[in-house]
């Protein structure tokens, strides 16, 4: 009896790549969703080094930025954040020749290793870039593989998206909030017990030894706006504030549209010193940005240190009470809820906020 033909084997690499789109199926970290397509397309191609980058497309440049870098020793593979956001490069004609093609690859050796980028989008609309860098030459099919896993990428991304995004602003939205402030409170928390640990026996996980801080924005007169101008320019106004957030602070600081005109920022490891130059800046950027038929337009903000003692709900009341004594003081300014209570212009009215700022004071004096 003739023997059946032999059913073909997936390579192991491939039932890989397959085991990184379904752990990414179910990624709901946009961190996460970053590290495992990195993190899968390197074990797929035996990749030493790769870069994702976002890209940028401002006629008529064409720019990317870097997100993250992932490296391996040949067993393992670590990713990293960079996310600087700042940084805008033009691209080389190896990441131009890849996106200039519908979800496009483009490859070439360079001395000892095979570069290789995959543009992640339709054409004329990719968002992103991966790069890598491996000893070996991937075969077409390889590559194509590779393509199509990246689709499952960009799906997830768009999915978060719209799960976590503002339609108007693109900022994270309110239903985003409470999650993102329990984990600020938590490396709050890491932060302080940091500090208490001899600079000497810290270990890398110990790395954000300075305080986190809770802002709220509200623009000055926003119902007069668009009771004025309309509300296609109110929107306006709106988007250009988020923008000029997203210039203002760094792209791993969390930023929300918390409702109509009003946002908020979380920002991590940052000395106290700094804090008030950090939003006075971006106070200053709009106070000096022209706004399209509105003209000028200023935001009152507050902010409070996340001391982890404390309820999410009496920390952004901090911030709320720092912001109404901006907005009800000239608006057009910055203030801080410690800083207003150390110069007496604020007073703790609850039993329970006072027993709290008496033993901060305690700690400090005693």
């Amino acid at each position: 009896m003739p023997s059946s033909p032999a059913t073909p084997r997936a390579s192991p690499h491939l039932l890989e790549l397959l085991a990184g789109a379904e752990t990414l199926s179910r990624t709901r970290d946009l961190r996460g969703i970053f590290r495992c397509a990195a993190e899968s397309a390197m074990r797929f191609l035996d990749g030493r080094y790769g870069l994702l980058f976002a890209v940028r497309f401002t006629p008529p440049e064409l720019t990317v930025g870097l997100l993250g870098c992932c490296v391996s020793d040949g067993t393992d593979t670590y990713w990293d954040d960079v996310c600087d956001g700042k940084s805008w490069l033009p691209v080389d004609p190896l990441l131009a020749d890849c996106l200039l093609t519908d979800f496009g690859h483009a490859i070439r050796q360079e001395g000892d290793m095979w570069r290789l980028a995959f543009a992640i989008g339709a054409l004329g609309q990719a968002r992103w870039v991966l790069e890598i860098h491996s000893p070996t030459r991937p075969s077409k099919n390889d590559r194509q593989a590779l393509s199509v896993f990246l689709r499952c990428f960009e799906n997830q991304q768009q999915q978060w998206e719209y799960a976590n995004l503002d339609t108007l602003t693109r900022l994270l939205n309110r239903k985003t909030f409470d999650d993102d402030f329990e984990r600020l409170i938590a490396a709050a928390e890491l932060a302080e017990q940091a500090l208490k640990i001899p600079l000497e026996r810290r270990e890398p996980s110990h790395a954000i030894t300075q305080p986190c801080w809770l802002g709220v924005v509200d623009i000055d007169h926003f119902k007069k706006i668009n009771d004025n101008y309309g509300h296609l320019f109110g929107d306006e106004v709106l988007l250009r504030i988020a923008d000029l957030m997203r210039q203002s602070f760094r792209n791993n600081d969390k930023l929300f549209r918390f409702g109509g005109e009003e946002f908020v920022v979380m920002l991590r490891n940052v000395a106290e010193d700094h804090v008030h130059n950090i939003f006075n800046r971006f106070r200053i950027a709009v106070e000096k940005h022209d706004f399209p038929r509105v003209g000028r337009v200023a935001c009152s903000l507050g902010f409070a240190r996340i001391d982890p003692r404390l309820s999410p709900a009496e920390l952004l009341g901090r911030a709320d009470e720092a912001l109404y004594y901006s907005k009800n003081h000239g608006r057009n300014q910055v203030n801080g809820f410690d800083e207003l209570i150390m110069s007496g212009k604020l007073r703790i009215t609850t039993p329970a906020g006072q027993a709290q700022i008496q033993s901060d004071i305690d700690e400090i004096f005693l």
